[in-house]
């Protein structure tokens, strides 16, 4: 029996494929629940260009001090999922880079970062800006450290690995040295734009990722 977007009751048989399916889900409810937040719950309006993320989970409107309870609620909720859902993530894509020790040593060190960075991201969602500030700028600023670091951990690896292609590495690099930089307040300003950027940059690299990784898991159906 065939499921949508081309899966088999099968796949879910597979803990590697189980791992990747549920890390898509975590990254497709992130989005979907905070712009549900975003349009139809934060009080007076929510800027996409003005406004961070993590207004959408502070308890009331940074800007006008309405009550924010929904909003802060499925903020919460969303990212406590995402963070939860990207750990299968982070252990099913070691099973790839398992050609020498070098990289494997490599794609650990990454998949350290990564499962640092989860509880971190919970961590942006529990404690709400406006009311545990130190929280939640730790949680926030180690999360994008950490997922930078995993992201160029796992470049090198992608390097090392002779059936991967190159220009994942690169992007792989440019993309975490920038965000390093950013949350580091080196050279580039951080703006609500920007953390979007790499919001949304990060659930894509963990989409294509998880491309890779599905198909060298049929690559060893095959074999």
């Amino acid at each position: 029996m065939i499921l949508r977007f081309g899966l088999k009751l099968d796949d879910l048989k597979s803990w590697k494929r189980l791992s990747c399916i549920i890390a898509i889900l975590g990254g497709l409810q992130f989005i979907i629940i905070t712009i549900i937040a975003a349009i139809f719950f934060y009080p007076d309006g929510y800027s996409f260009t003005e406004d961070y993320i993590s207004y959408l989970g502070t308890t009331v409107n940074i800007r006008t001090g309405s009550n924010n309870l929904i909003s802060s609620v499925l903020f919460t909720v969303t990212c406590v999922l995402v963070g939860a859902f990207l750990i299968p993530f982070w252990i099913v894509i070691t099973t790839v880079f398992n050609d020498n020790i070098i990289t494997k040593i490599f794609s650990y060190i990454g998949s350290l970062l990564g499962l640092i960075s989860s509880p971190l991201l919970m961590g942006v969602g529990i404690f709400p800006g406006n009311t545990h500030l130190i929280e939640h700028a730790f949680s926030a600023t180690y999360f994008f450290l950490s997922f930078a670091g995993a992201i160029f951990f796992y470049s090198i690896a992608i390097l090392l690995k002779k059936d991967y292609s190159n220009i994942y590495a690169i992007v792989g690099f440019v993309f975490s040295i920038i965000v390093g930089l950013i949350i580091l307040r080196i050279f580039i300003p951080y703006n609500p734009i920007i953390q979007k950027v790499i919001v949304y940059g990060y659930i894509l690299w963990a989409a294509l990722q998880i491309t890779k990784i599905w198909k060298f898991i049929d690559l060893e159906n095959i074999d």
